[in-house]
């Protein structure tokens, strides 16, 4: 087996770890098409996954659940804000200071997202096998604990 063999148990981490965020993310985008949902990115969908129906969250503490910089939150937050997924209102503290919350129509896609990751997660236990993937995602929570 060659380097650039898919199957190639040599290729870097990153790869294979690319690979999996690939798959996961079509499959999420293909689910969704075939549900008649409009789709949202993965990066979205761990957004909203952060949210709960009547709870606010600032952009920082969104982003630091996400594990990403407040910027890039920003930038998501501003996507579905502008779709109709979240809302941003007036928050405490600093004068521009804003609260982050779910639309119906957020909640409702977010439901709908999160079950199709955890079909494809069950879909990936089912090739591994169940104490596989309990590993993978033992050792993967391990690795990056925030």
């Amino acid at each position: 087996m060659g380097t650039g063999d898919q199957s190639d148990p040599n290729l870097p981490l990153i790869h294979l770890l690319q690979r999996g965020v690939r798959w996961f993310s079509d499959g999420l985008l293909e689910h969704l098409e075939a549900a008649g949902v409009t789709p949202i990115t993965p990066a979205h969908a761990a957004v909203l996954a952060h949210l709960d129906q009547g709870t606010s969250l600032s952009v920082a503490e969104l982003a630091r659940r996400a594990g990403v910089t407040r910027q890039t939150m920003h930038r998501a937050v501003t996507q579905l804000v502008g779709e109709g997924l979240l809302t941003r209102a007036p928050g405490p503290g600093f004068p521009r200071s804003s609260l982050i919350g779910l639309t119906d129509a957020g909640s409702q896609r977010r439901d709908v997202a999160m079950g199709v990751l955890r079909d494809l997660e069950q879909d990936l236990g089912s090739r591994l096998g169940p104490t596989a993937l309990a590993e993978l995602r033992d050792s993967l929570t391990r690795a990056w604990p925030r």
